[in-house]
């Protein structure tokens, strides 16, 4: 089981650090060319086109598994990553800006899929804790700590790849993301997900998958290791399916899905919109990277313990003190522009966010039953990412008629 919590750790790493190195590159490619008042539009469009991704790839698990799915947003990613760095490397003169923009928006949104395909992990490791329901928590919250790993070879290391294409600033950037995306598929490789009950009819592209990935079809899980947890699985999946009004009705998921949307949003908001203030009061670019990179780590790191601490407290408790520290850390940023004060105010707001995102994430996992979850899935990830989609897309544009952070 930890060996599957691991890689899965792995895989959100190098799916959301793709995502967060992508964040402050796209954005500064297009403050730098011109394009300030509509700057946070990729982070939108990937954040608001995962919203129906986040309902379509639960299905495309149920039916082609998990694996695949995976593998499948890795190559999509992979390819967003280079169109977005021949947008770069194009740029020359006004159509030259014209086509890069084109190439980075397209890009970008090629990227939902991925985006959302990460996401979903925290979902995918109450597989592996069927047979421990109680470690549910900490393992959602060890599969988050993997963002620690997507600090350092994330935002931290664009500092170094951004000039690797001599001339050709942030193209390396996005060679950077190319290869994590890449990473992100080769560790599902490795990940005894369950395959699909059913299959049927296998078009041309399961097909190909099926010979990538040296699959047959004959195991229970996929990768052809036997997991114990089957039997359970099973008999879960006899339940009957209840529609997702009734599933509304009779649990937190409304609830649930509110307070994600909550803490996501916030920390999004923050993330997306803090270059700008820092970029007009001059700070460079590795200055604000610093500060990207000091926020994912306070999101992540508290991954380790954040867990122990849900059993501790109790899920609600723990949301309520990350919403605390959100606020914290906002204040921090108001009392004083230096640079120390970006670097710990958004720390604190990665560390609010870990807490309040935790308990209700890991919360979902227990009031579905196996044929369920691909509409609870869709159903809380898609109005998650809508929300974030809508407000990252808006953010520049409110920044540039307020102009004051």
């Amino acid at each position: 089981m930890l060996k599957n919590v691991f890689l899965l750790s792995g895989m959100w790493g190098m799916g959301l650090g793709a995502a967060f190195v992508q964040i402050p590159s796209a954005q500064n490619v297009l403050v730098e060319n011109g394009y300030s008042s509509i700057s946070t539009v990729p982070l939108g469009l990937i954040m608001l086109l995962s919203s129906p991704c986040a309902i379509i790839i639960p299905k495309l698990m149920t039916r082609h598994g998990e694996k695949k799915t995976f593998v499948a947003a890795s190559a999509v990613g992979v390819v967003g990553a280079l169109l977005q760095m021949t947008g770069v490397l194009v740029s020359k003169g006004d159509d030259g800006s014209n086509l890069q923009l084109i190439l980075i928006l397209l890009g970008a949104s090629l990227q939902s899929f991925t985006y959302a395909s990460s996401n979903n992990l925290r979902f995918a490791v109450a597989h592996f804790t069927i047979r421990e329901p109680d470690f549910l928590p900490k393992a959602t919250s060890l599969v988050l700590s993997g963002g620690v790993i997507s600090s350092l070879f994330g935002p931290l290391l664009s500092n170094v790849t951004r000039y690797m294409i001599v001339g050709v600033d942030y193209a390396g950037n996005f060679i950077q993301i190319a290869i994590m995306y890449f990473l992100f598929g080769f560790f599902a490789m490795f990940t005894d997900f369950k395959s699909p009950s059913k299959r049927k009819n296998n078009d041309a592209l399961e097909e190909a998958l099926d010979m990538v990935l040296g699959e047959n079809g004959s195991s229970d899980i996929e990768g052809g290791s036997t997991w114990s947890g089957s039997t359970e699985e099973d008999k879960e999946s006899a339940i009957a399916e209840r529609p997702l009004c009734h599933i509304l009705k009779q649990t937190d998921l409304a609830l649930l899905t509110l307070f994600q949307c909550l803490s996501y949003n916030i920390m999004a908001l923050y993330m997306a919109q803090i270059q700008l203030p820092m970029a007009a009061l001059g700070y460079s670019a590795n200055s604000r990277t610093y500060t990207i990179t000091a926020h994912m780590i306070g999101m992540f790191a508290p991954g380790l313990i954040s867990g122990h601490i849900c059993n501790w407290l109790g899920i609600w408790a723990t949301t309520f003190v990350g919403f605390l520290v959100f606020i914290l850390g906002g204040a921090l940023m108001l009392i004083n522009n230096s640079l120390t004060y970006f670097i710990i105010g958004m720390t604190t707001i990665g560390i609010g966010w870990n807490l309040s995102f935790v308990g209700p994430s890991a919360q979902v996992s227990n009031i579905y039953s196996l044929t369920e979850k691909s509409k609870v899935v869709g159903f809380n990830d898609g109005i998650m990412l809508l929300t974030i989609g809508v407000f990252a897309l808006v953010g520049s544009v409110i920044y540039e008629a307020i102009g004051n952070w």
